[in-house]
């Protein structure tokens, strides 16, 4: 089977930009053939704006979506972010060149402008209720700009009217909570086109022999929807030691912390090579996030290597950490629940944490290593070619009667 993976990459690379690499490393070695089709979004002002003016329709995403499917004649493309330099044209040169085409959803963009349904430190959901998410355009819930909202927004409603959005063939989701999110919105998407497709991590491998240290961890991007303020408070009150690793806006705050609470260490960014070793060392990852997530790739490291994960009860990690099974629930936002769960956690005997690592690991062989990912991702391909192959053969059926 010969796919094709379109993608426009972020100008700071993220864990969307990683999924995708590994996700056509992952293809290629199960024998299929795969080619990518890069956009890129500009770093020059005047050449990002022409580029968001036009990405409605960008003509020249256009042509060179064409050209690509017919040098590379995919049996299946596979687009994972459109916005913005792509746009939606992909989907209209896949309809017009008759090639199934599978849309990942990596957050909630085409619902709402803000792509994370989180706005000043809050649950956004207000363009779940509307036709046009006016309050989220009001508020200029991206890139805190009224304009720019609106002009996202209008670019998704827009396809919306067009049919667009109704002619891919099938949209990829990473939880049952997403699922439900989208059915909720005013899109439209049929339920039969939401398929639950998750992540996948190469094995960073478990090994139970390691004897774990009582500290905890935190790994991710420092900034307010992570619950940085939620994670800080808890730590400060509670003397629990806690090793936190990333960067990003909170740098500072994070800093100030560790130096007033010497439970509290600092670290700046981990390295990649490093995060199995962090991880194995801990005796729980902490992910404190008040955002809806879509499959973080953190949770899926940590129970690759048998670490138990403390988590937000609130959207993937809600499924994804299974509540005094792989880990345990806090309720999100809410630094003093906590701040007890971390005395729970630590209260519980070493039998009963090792026995919640064995789980986690059981989790990551069950449902996120790359021949479950590439089973489920070869089946949502053969489905869309097959039935897209019957609708041409019927089509062409009835032209000939």
């Amino acid at each position: 089977m010969k796919t094709l993976i379109v993608h426009t990459f972020y100008r700071d690379k993220g864990g969307e930009d990683a999924v995708i690499i590994a996700e056509m490393a992952l293809l290629k070695e199960a024998g299929l053939e795969v080619e990518l089709l890069s956009f890129q979004n500009p770093h020059q002002p005047l050449s990002a704006f022409l580029t968001l003016l036009i990405s409605p329709f960008n003509v020249f995403s256009f042509i060179k979506t064409i050209r690509k499917i017919r040098s590379f004649q995919p049996d299946v493309v596979h687009l994972h972010n459109w916005h913005f330099a792509a746009s939606p044209a992909v989907v209209v040169a896949c309809q017009y060149l008759k090639v199934p085409i599978v849309l990942s959803l990596h957050n909630f963009r085409l619902i709402c402008p803000s792509a994370t349904l989180f706005y000043r430190g809050n649950i956004h959901l207000e363009s779940l209720k509307q036709p046009f998410p006016w309050i989220a355009v009001s508020k200029g819930v991206y890139r805190s700009s009224t304009l720019q909202s609106f002009y996202l927004a209008f670019t998704v409603f827009l396809h919306k009217k067009l049919m667009t959005w109704q002619k891919v063939d099938r949209y990829l989701v990473f939880s049952g909570f997403m699922k439900n999110i989208f059915l909720q919105s005013p899109l439209g998407i049929p339920e039969n086109k939401l398929v639950i497709k998750g992540n996948s991590i190469a094995d960073l491998l478990f090994d139970e022999r390691i004897k774990r240290k009582n500290h905890f961890v935190f790994i991710g991007r420092l900034s307010t929807e992570k619950g940085l303020d939620v994670l800080l408070k808890a730590f400060s009150e509670t003397g629990q030691e806690l090793k936190i690793y990333g960067y990003g806006p909170m740098e500072q705050l994070v800093q100030a912390h560790a130096d007033i609470y010497p439970n509290i260490q600092f670290n700046g960014p981990l390295r990649p090579d490093r995060v199995s070793e962090e991880l194995r060392r801990c005796t729980a990852l902490v992910f404190p996030s008040t955002c809806f997530e879509g499959m973080p790739l953190t949770i899926l490291e940590a129970f690759s290597t048998g670490t138990p994960v403390i988590a937000s009860n609130i959207g993937a990690m809600s499924s994804m950490v299974e509540d005094h099974y792989n880990g345990l629930h806090f309720e999100a936002g809410n630094s003093v629940d906590l701040a007890q769960k971390l005395k729970d956690w630590k209260a519980k005997s070493e039998r009963e944490q090792t026995q919640y690592a064995l789980r986690a690991r059981a989790s990551y062989e069950k449902y996120y290593t790359p021949a479950v990912n590439f089973k489920t991702l070869e089946s949502i391909y053969t489905a869309v070619t097959v039935r897209h192959s019957k609708f041409q053969l019927k089509k062409a059926i009835k032209i000939t009667e």
